[in-house]
């Protein structure tokens, strides 16, 4: 399926495809590694094939069926074509993608160590390629399922968004710092063909000058074409496309980003996948989705709390004193939300047991869980 060379305005480019498969069975993963991590780097795009089996994507898919049904089409100004998001919190299938080893292999070299050419690591003065104690922190950026149906990108339901790149979303103009901010995965959950409309790329789009440049949109484009279980994998700065569907067929596709974790995500993940369906992630999905502290202060909460140590906790609540669960010094620090007083303590604890029991029964379960936790919390706190 190797695709023949093409030459534009970049020098000649091709669209390069290893097999994840294979190179882990024959345990050739470091190979593998570099030669994807070099395909990005001359030509803007890779072809991961057969990076996860048939039955992962049809399990996706089957998780995801409700959610896309009662989407409706033409969203974001895509004809023909259902986007459906929140994955981490929709799709428990999704997790292997989203977090497969290759693909976050690749992302940390892109982005944590931004090892793509003309790119550098910029922390406290010091610049260069990243390394151990010196990286950027990043993050998962976006969860969508691209559900694209017959006729989807002709007149009759046109694609008002054309070939592009992604790195534009951001305030900021990056073309001239030297990074790159995002890395893109397009998962192919059916076949990608040309019929029904597989992703277009031009490739060498990520070296034009300046970066966000224009000469790329007039070049030629290549389709990744790929069977299901293949990713696609590019740069923010690398042009590309959907593709018109002829067929009668429905293409499905999965779009997940990374992106550096001091920029804001596409997809608030932390909405996307609030805490009471977060807490009970694995720690490090938890982490890929930005449930932690990436540098310094950055995203603390309350009183200068980890995620994991607050909002992941199943009692906290940020409206009730004294959740934050920190030591107090009996000395210097007090009173606590618990009352010293042994009657004062009893009759808090049976205001707080009546006002859950009345928003109980006036079907308030937001206030009734908040006082769960207000009483929680006051059976845990130091009477100081």
């Amino acid at each position: 399926m190797q695709a023949s060379p093409v030459t534009n305005a970049f020098g000649t480019h091709e669209l390069l495809r290893f097999d994840y498969a294979r190179a882990k069975a024959a345990d050739s993963e470091e190979e593998f590694d570099r030669n994807v991590l070099d395909a990005v780097d001359r030509h803007g795009f890779v072809v991961i094939e057969n990076a996860v089996d048939g039955a992962d994507c049809d399990a996706l898919v089957g998780e995801m069926r409700p959610y896309i049904d009662a989407t409706p089409h033409g969203l974001h100004g895509l004809g023909g074509t259902r986007r459906v998001g929140a994955l981490t919190a929709r799709s428990p299938a999704s997790h292997k993608m989203i977090a497969h080893p290759a693909i976050l292999r690749l992302a940390n070299a892109i982005l944590g160590e931004q090892r793509l050419s003309d790119d550098a690591v910029q922390i406290n003065g010091k610049s260069g390629k990243g390394e151990k104690g010196f990286r950027y922190p990043w993050q998962l950026h976006l969860t969508q399922i691209i559900d694209v149906g017959p006729g989807a990108g002709t007149d009759a339901m046109p694609h008002h968004l054309k070939l592009h790149r992604a790195n534009g979303m951001w305030v900021h103009d990056f073309q001239n710092a030297g990074l790159d901010p995002q890395v893109e995965v397009m998962w192919a959950l059916s076949d990608f063909t040309e019929d029904n409309g597989a992703t277009h790329v031009v490739l060498g789009s990520h070296r034009e000058e300046p970066r966000g440049g224009h000469l790329s949109h007039r070049q030629p484009t290549v389709q990744a074409v790929m069977r299901k279980g293949s990713a696609l994998v590019w740069t923010g700065w690398s042009v590309h496309g959907a593709g018109v569907n002829t067929s009668s067929e429905r293409r499905i596709g999965m779009n997940i980003n990374y992106a550096l974790a001091f920029l804001a995500q596409e997809e608030n993940q932390l909405l996307a996948c609030p805490p009471h369906i977060a807490r009970e992630l694995p720690v490090e999905l938890q982490r890929l989705i930005g449930y932690r502290q990436p540098a310094g202060a950055l995203n603390y909460v309350a009183e200068c709390q980890a995620p994991a140590d607050s909002v992941l906790k199943e009692d906290f609540d940020v409206l009730v004193p004294g959740a934050h669960g920190h030591p107090m010094d009996a000395d210097i620090d007090g009173p606590t939300y618990a009352p010293v007083d042994d009657d004062a303590f009893a009759a808090k604890l049976r205001s707080l047991e009546e006002s859950k029991a009345a928003a109980l029964a006036e079907d308030d379960l937001e206030l009734a869980l908040h006082l769960k936790h207000a009483i929680s919390v006051l059976r845990k706190s130091p009477r100081l």
